[in-house]
C-alpha cells in the first residue's frame, strides 16, 4: 500500500492465456518396446524421469548398437538402414542426464574398452607404416634408373597402412565436417548424442551458415546414401557404407528452435526425427529405493547393447572400412501388418486425414515402424534375420505415438521465447505467499533466466499486458521498503 492505495481501489483486469495450454502428453507405449521395455521401465524406477524419456533413451541406444548390424527390406520401398533421430524435450531439473548415462553405460563402457586396445594398435600401425614406408624407399634406390622394376617393387610393397579407428563413437556436438571426418576416421559407424540439446542447436552445427548442411547431412544419413563432400580447405570424402543414429535431449526454448525452423523442415530433416515432450514428473519424485531387480535387468541390458557394439558387422568385400549389413526380411504376418499401417497412415494424410498437418512425418510413418520394428527384434535375438509379427506389431505402435505426440506439438514452435519465459514467472510467482514483488526481487531472486532488470521489466510487461500482474503506484511499499517499480498478480 503507498498514499492510501489499496488493490480494492483497482478494478480487476481481464486476464488473457499466454497462450493455448497443449493437452497432456499420451502416455508412452512402453508394451511396445518388447524385449527393451525391462531396461526402461528400470531406468524410470531408478531416476524417476518421464517414462516416454527413458523409453526414447534406451530406444535410441538399442539403434545406435544395432545400425551396425542389420538394414531392413521393406514391401515396396527396398532395403532401409536401421539408423534413427530421436529428440527428447523437457524442462531443467527432468533428470536428463541421469537417465543418458544409465542408458548410455553399455556405450561407454565400450569406448573405454577401445581406449584401452587403441594404444597397442596406434603403435602397431606406426610400426607397420614406417617398415612399409622404409620398404618403399629401399626399393627404389635399389632399382634406380629402372622404371618398370622400381614399380614392380613398389606394387610389392602392398597398400599404405591406415591407422585404426580412433576409439570414440559418441560426439556430442559436431559442426558437419567435423561429423563426416569422424565417420571418415573412426569406425564406419556413430551417434550424435547429448543431454544438453542447446549446445548443439545453438552451436555451430545449427547456426546461419551450417544448419542446411547439418540437416541435409543428417537426411543422407538416415536415407543410407554415401556421402560425398569436395572441400578446398580439408579435401574430398566419399564415405559409402555410413550410419550415424542420434538422440538430442533438449529444453522447450531449444525444440521451439530446432522444430520452428521453417527450412529444416522444408529439407525433410525434422519429419525424419521421432520425438517425445512428456508431462514433467518434478514435484512427486518421493525418495525410494529402487528395486533391487534393478540392477540385474540393467546388468543385462548392458550385456546385450555391449555384445551388439562389440560384434564385428558385416563389411562390404574390399572395402574394410564400408558398412554392408545385411538386410532382414519381414515375416508374412509382418508383412501384412506393415501393409496394413502403410494404407492407413496414406489414408491420414490426405486432405481430410487426422494427419494433413504433419504430412511430412505422416509419408514416413510406415518406414519408421519397419526400422523401429527391426531395431526390436535384433535386440531381442542378435541372430534375428526375420522381422516378426510381434516385433512389428511394436513398432506401428511406436510410430503412431511419435505421431500422435508431433500431431500434439504443431504449432507450439510459434510461441516466443518471451512468453515461455512470462508463463514460468507467472508459476513461480504464484507460489510465493505475498502477491507483490519489486523489480529487483524479479531479476535477483527469481527465474535464472530473468538475470537483469531490462528483461525483468520486459518479461513483467507481458503479464500485465495480459492482466495477471498490476502495476503498483511508485513509491508503494514492498518488503518494507518504497519501490519505484512493482507489482502485484491481478485478483
Amino acid at each position: 500500500m503507498a498514499d492510501g492505495f489499496t488493490m480494492r481501489d483497482a478494478p480487476a483486469p481481464e486476464k488473457h492465456p499466454l497462450y493455448r495450454p497443449l493437452p497432456p502428453a499420451p502416455p508412452f507405449p512402453a508394451d511396445a518396446l518388447g524385449a527393451l521395455r525391462d531396461a526402461a521401465e528400470a531406468v524410470q524406477l531408478r531416476t524417476q524421469a518421464p517414462m516416454a524419456i527413458c523409453a526414447q533413451s534406451v530406444l535410441a541406444a538399442a539403434t545406435l548398437a544395432v545400425q551396425a548390424q542389420r538394414d531392413v527390406e521393406l514391401p515396396g520401398g527396398g532395403r532401409k538402414p536401421l539408423t534413427g533421430l530421436f529428440a527428447s524435450v523437457a524442462d531443467s531439473g527432468e533428470r536428463k542426464s541421469s537417465v543418458d548415462r544409465l542408458a548410455l553405460a553399455p556405450v561407454y563402457r565400450v569406448e573405454a574398452e577401445w581406449r584401452e586396445q587403441s594404444a597397442a594398435a596406434f603403435t602397431a600401425y606406426a610400426n607397420d607404416h614406417a617398415a612399409w614406408k622404409e620398404a618403399r624407399e629401399v626399393a627404389k634406390k635399389k632399382h634406380k634408373g629402372d622404371r618398370a622394376a622400381i614399380r614392380t617393387a613398389l606394387d610389392a610393397s602392398g597398400p599404405e597402412p591406415q591407422p585404426p579407428p580412433h576409439p570414440m563413437l559418441l560426439i556430442a556436438d559436431p559442426t558437419p565436417e567435423a561429423l563426416v571426418l569422424h565417420l571418415a576416421e573412426g569406425r564406419p559407424w556413430a551417434g550424435v548424442f547429448t543431454a544438453e540439446g542447446g549446445i548443439l542447436v545453438g552451436g555451430a552445427a545449427f547456426n546461419d551458415d551450417t544448419r542446411m548442411r547439418t540437416g541435409a547431412l543428417f537426411n543422407m544419413l538416415w536415407d543410407g546414401e554415401p556421402i560425398r563432400r569436395r572441400r578446398v580447405l580439408t579435401g574430398a570424402a566419399f564415405l559409402p557404407g555410413r550410419r550415424c543414429s542420434a538422440h538430442v535431449m533438449m529444453q522447450p526454448a531449444v525444440a521451439d528452435k530446432l522444430f520452428g525452423d521453417s527450412m529444416l523442415d522444408g529439407i525433410g530433416m525434422l519429419a525424419r526425427t521421432l520425438l517425445v515432450a512428456p508431462e514433467s514428473t518434478a514435484g512427486t519424485r518421493r525418495w525410494r529405493e529402487a528395486p533391487w531387480e534393478c540392477a540385474a535387468v540393467l546388468d543385462a541390458y548392458n550385456d546385450s547393447l555391449r555384445y551388439l557394439l562389440q560384434r564385428p558387422p558385416v563389411m562390404a568385400d574390399g572395402s574394410p572400412s564400408v558398412l554392408d549389413p545385411p538386410p532382414m526380411w519381414l515375416s508374412h504376418e509382418a508383412t501384412a501388418l506393415w501393409v496394413r499401417f502403410h494404407d492407413h497412415a496414406e489414408a491420414c494424410i490426405g486432405a481430410a486425414g487426422d494427419w494433413r498437418p504433419i504430412r511430412a512425418f505422416g509419408a514416413k510413418a510406415a518406414e519408421h515402424a519397419g526400422r523401429l520394428a527391426a531395431v526390436l527384434a535384433v535386440y531381442a535375438d542378435p541372430d534375428a534375420m526375420e522381422v516378426t509379427g510381434e516385433a512389428m506389431a511394436g513398432g506401428i505402435a511406436l510410430a503412431q505415438h511419435y505421431a500422435a505426440e508431433l500431431l500434439r506439438l504443431q504449432g507450439t514452435a510459434g510461441i516466443s521465447p518471451d512468453l515461455r519465459l512470462a508463463q514460468r514467472l507467472l508459476a513461480w510467482w504464484q507460489a510465493r505467499r505475498d502477491p507483490a514483488l519489486h523489480l529487483a526481487a524479479v531479476y535477483q531472486r527469481g527465474l535464472n533466466a530473468l538475470g537483469d532488470a531490462a528483461t525483468a521489466r520486459r518479461i513483467v510487461g507481458i503479464l500485465e499486458d495480459h492482466g495477471w500482474a498490476v502495476r503498483l503506484p511508485s513509491g508503494a511499499e514492498v518488503e518494507g521498503a518504497p519501490r519505484r517499480e512493482a507489482w502485484t498478480l491481478a485478483r
